[in-house]
């Protein structure tokens, strides 16, 4: 293969979940899942340029010192994974800056990870169609496969391919309050299933909801025709874990939030606002909280990864 791009540098947005909906654990230790996602206006940046003694990856920018540079990294985990389908070893090296906080619900490991398939896709010019990124992105981690096109989707459960959803002109304008301590997604499954045992009556709840979800015309409708559908299962067993997130969620709400919830299995409460105005209004009220680390302004749909600069 001759290779004539020197490197390249991309950008990935994070993500939240307007619905998250969990059925009970399976017995194959699974649970079935539906969830919407949306991509938003917070990007991590990520470097790629060759490296005879790859792959390596160095981490700056927000709480990079929580970021895992051995082999525990998605972002090298991806190469690895797109260098093993093709036959051309990584020998590259990746300079990830972090935007996205970690541990927090937003999708950071897994938007950086479609990163770097992206990227390694393009520096390799290895012509991988992106149902192939995703598939690959999928045995990564279960977001993965959203991060490559971004916009909005249906997540049908374990390892099933995304929906993608038709998305209209419609701007859903977020803040995000970012609390002091992050969750493991394990430990908050795991009080999920501590709170809802396995029972027929809990599976023909989340049936039902299931359905529901997937009727929103999520892209199509103003974001504030479909407030009632802004939903978490998470939340409940996430807020025993951290009650912090509880006293995020009311401070949103008082400070004259449309809607508030959390996203993914948290840490991060988000909060939808009518317009940019009046986000910025709340993001100025809620970053006197002291519940919040970090207060941001967002706003969705937005595409997924997207090259920056192409060096050749």
């Amino acid at each position: 293969m001759t290779v004539t791009t020197q490197s390249i540098s991309l950008q990935v947005p994070a993500k939240l979940n307007p619905q998250l909906r969990v059925g009970p654990l399976r017995e194959d230790r699974y649970h079935d899942i539906t969830l919407v996602y949306q991509a938003i206006s917070l990007y991590d940046t990520l470097h790629i340029s060759h490296n005879p003694a790859g792959p390596t990856i160095t981490v700056t920018g927000t709480e990079s010192e929580r970021i895992p540079t051995d082999g525990r990294n998605l972002v090298l985990r991806a190469a690895q994974a797109l260098g093993d389908h093709i036959g051309v070893e990584p020998l590259i090296h990746f300079d990830l800056i972090k935007a996205i906080p970690t541990q927090a619900g937003l999708g950071g490991g897994s938007a950086d990870a479609a990163a770097a398939l992206v990227g390694c896709n393009m520096l390799w010019e290895s012509n991988v169609c992106d149902d192939d990124l995703m598939a690959l992105g999928a045995n990564i981690g279960e977001d993965v496969p959203f991060f490559i096109k971004g916009m909005m989707a249906l997540g049908l459960g374990h390892k099933k391919p995304l929906v993608n959803l038709q998305t209209s002109n419609y701007t859903w304008n977020w803040v995000l309050g970012v609390p002091a301590a992050g969750l493991s997604t394990k430990s908050v499954f795991e009080r999920f299933d501590h709170i809802l045992p396995t029972s027929p009556s809990a599976e023909k709840i989340y049936m039902k909801n299931r359905r529901n979800c997937i009727e929103v015309p999520w892209g199509t409708r103003h974001p504030e025709d479909l407030l009632s559908a802004l939903v978490n299962d998470l939340e409940g067993p996430s807020t025993e874990l951290l009650p912090d997130i509880e006293i995020g969620l009311r401070a949103g709400k008082s400070a004259g939030a449309v809607a508030s919830l959390m996203s993914g299995s948290g840490s991060t409460c988000v909060f939808l606002a009518r317009d940019a105005t009046h986000a910025r209004g709340l993001m100025i009220e809620l970053q006197k909280e002291a519940v919040f680390k970090e207060v941001l302004m967002a706003a969705g749909p937005v595409e997924g990864v997207r090259v920056l600069r192409e060096m050749r």
